[in-house]
């Protein structure tokens, strides 16, 4: 319903046109810098209010029109929605209008629904005035979504049909029934619509199917109680398929598709999206469409044998590795699953992917669990077998009566027999012997341990990637490892990879590595287009963190592992110097590959 051109274009046809009063006429945002208002949770991280000043507004609203919204690794979600909800300086310049529209695009188009809501509210035009009301409906604020029916001068589509959706959400269907009846008077045809609202009086003899591709479908579908089924949900609008997701009277296999859309835009979290699949399995009937249901249920069955569920999850992570995104989310769902397996010849085949998992859910000590080798047992002590006979037993028994003891030799030499008097006093001085005066034997040294694999030692470093309050001794540690372990296995080029990530991220690497860095750093790994990478870090320097944002998401295009060696340190150095950070850290474990494969 809502295309790109509209979003853009229709939205600012009155922003453009309207004195900037007539805007905002009649509202308290009369005095409210719509740039100045945050949209992001209390506690989250946001861009500095200066992130629009230091760039011509030309330049930003080109930026933003090709900005990617779809199809976003984690890192680049993170960005993009600081971008689009931190409150921040309007820019300069008669560009100011048009980029706040891009904004509000921005933040729809990432499934943002409430800021989004907000943002075009704040434009003053009727077709955005229809796209905050419609988000409304998404969000359930359906009075505020009605309110906006009282403001003057409505014009388009969308308002008549908003009356009679209003109408019937009120319980007053008969009034539905005739604001539809003057919608078509008026040109305005939806055959859906009107048949949704004779199901929602109960007079219609065949419903129609549910459908969710705008608020007032989506609203109208669950009022109705019409058929939903897994097609119905939409692939383009994340935020209708979170609101699916957490309601509970979503079918099951429509809930399990819906969260599985959500959080792949980062929409639900990780409890939400175990929530969803988990009601799915506890449902009559519910029967695994997909390999991650088939890995939940797996998980979920007692029945199933530690091979048959290590299998099960395996298909469903190698399934996720498509993308970033998919492989986190998947990995989130599947970690207490992961976590209930032991490391042996069940799963060692498949220990380097739940490591990679685990490292994109978060979990790094499982991570390191599943290239660990176990501890051998301690062998058992010998056991004796003669059986013990207490002292005081032995002393009360005594020598049987009718057997003499039999005098050794040395009792039953004469008193003139030499020999046997020299030799017993061999026996009684140690010193005369000669190999009591030879020294203890050396005690052998102790197994020098091999080195772990590559793949242990690249997982160790991810660790550290991840970790940014990593000790020193661990990271001397990783590093060691994996300079030995590269050096084993001729791999090194990937490990100077690792060591400059670490460095881009903030994790200085020790002496050894830094060595090793300069020396085995690949030679062919050279930027393609130098220029756009030092554009990102020269916005930076400028401190338009804004325009860092948007060139480095148009860079990394999904996969920061394309990126050669001096592009990704530039963008990362950029990163840095706008306080991004833990987007730095992010955006630089992406730039492994991670999710991929290993090197």
């Amino acid at each position: 319903m809502w295309s790109r051109r509209l979003l853009a274009g229709a939205a600012l046809a009155t922003l453009l046109s309207c004195p900037a009063h007539a805007q905002i006429e009649d509202s308290w945002l009369e005095q409210v810098d719509p740039w100045g208002i945050s949209y992001l949770e209390e506690d989250e991280p946001a861009l500095r209010t200066r992130m629009w000043r230091g760039a011509r507004g030309e330049d930003l609203l080109a930026l933003m029109q090709e900005a990617r919204t779809k199809g976003l690794s984690p890192a680049e979600q993170m960005l993009m929605r600081r971008l689009a909800l931190s409150a921040g300086q309007a820019p300069e310049g008669e560009d100011s209008d048009a980029l706040l529209a891009e904004r509000a695009r921005i933040a729809f188009e990432l499934g943002e629904a409430a800021a989004a809501a907000g943002q075009f509210a704040e434009l003053g035009s009727p077709d955005a005035a229809a796209m905050a009301a419609d988000l409304n409906l998404v969000l359930g604020n359906e009075a505020t979504a009605c309110e906006a029916l009282t403001t003057p001068g409505l014009e388009g589509d969308y308002w008549p049909k908003l009356r009679a959706v209003c109408a019937a959400l009120a319980g007053n269907t008969s009034g539905a029934e005739l604001a539809m009846e003057m919608a078509q008077a008026q040109g305005v045809e939806d055959s859906w619509l009107s048949a949704a609202i004779f199901a929602m009086s109960g007079v219609a003899p065949k419903p129609p199917k549910a459908k969710f591709d705008n608020g007032i479908g989506f609203v109208m579908s669950n009022r109705a109680f019409l058929e939903v089924t897994p097609d119905a949900v939409p692939e383009d609008r994340a935020d209708i398929a979170a609101a699916m997701a957490r309601r509970k009277l979503t079918p099951p296999d429509v809930r399990v598709k819906a969260a599985q859309i959500a959080a792949e835009a980062g929409l639900i979290d990780r409890e939400e999206f175990r929530i969803a699949y988990n009601s799915a399995l506890a449902a009559d009937g519910f029967n695994p469409r997909t390999l991650l249901s088939e890995a939940k249920f797996a998980d979920a069955d007692g029945a199933r044998s530690d091979a048959e569920t290590a299998e099960a999850i395996a298909a469903a992570l190698e399934e996720a590795q498509a993308n970033p995104a998919r492989f986190a989310a998947t990995a989130s769902l599947l970690r207490d699953g992961m976590a209930r397996l032991p490391l042996g010849p069940d799963t060692e085949d498949k220990a380097l992917l739940f490591a990679r998992a685990n490292i994109a859910a978060g979990e790094l000590e499982e991570a390191l669990r599943w290239v660990t080798p176990p501890e051998p047992e301690p062998e058992p002590e010998p056991i004796s077998l003669a059986p013990a006979m207490p002292t005081a037993l032995l002393e009360d028994i005594g020598p049987a009566p009718e057997d003499d003891p039999v005098p050794d030799a040395a009792d039953s030499a004469g008193p003139d027999d030499d020999s046997s008097l020299a030799e017993a006093g061999r026996e009684q001085d140690p010193g005369t012997d000669e190999d009591a005066l030879s020294p203890d034997p050396e005690p052998e040294p102790e197994p020098v341990p091999d080195p772990p694999s590559f793949n242990a030692a690249w997982i160790g470093a991810l660790v550290i990637l991840s970790d940014p309050d990593a000790s020193k001794s661990a990271i001397r540690k990783a590093a060691d490892d994996l300079i030995a372990a590269a050096e084993m296995e001729g791999k090194t080029e990937a490990a100077a990879r690792i060591f400059a990530l670490w460095t881009a991220a903030g994790t200085a690497p020790p002496s050894e590595a830094r060595t090793f860095l300069s020396l085995e750093s690949p030679v062919s790994d050279a930027s393609s287009a130098p220029g756009d990478a030092i554009a990102v870090w020269a916005a930076a320097r400028s401190g338009t963190a804004a325009e860092v944002v948007l060139r480095t998401v148009s860079l990394t295009n999904g996969d920061a592992s394309e990126l050669g060696l001096a592009d990704i340190t530039l963008i990362l150095a950029a990163l840095q110097d706008v306080g991004a950070e833990d987007a730095a850290r992010l955006l630089a474990l992406e730039a492994t590959g991670y999710w991929k494969e290993a090197p």
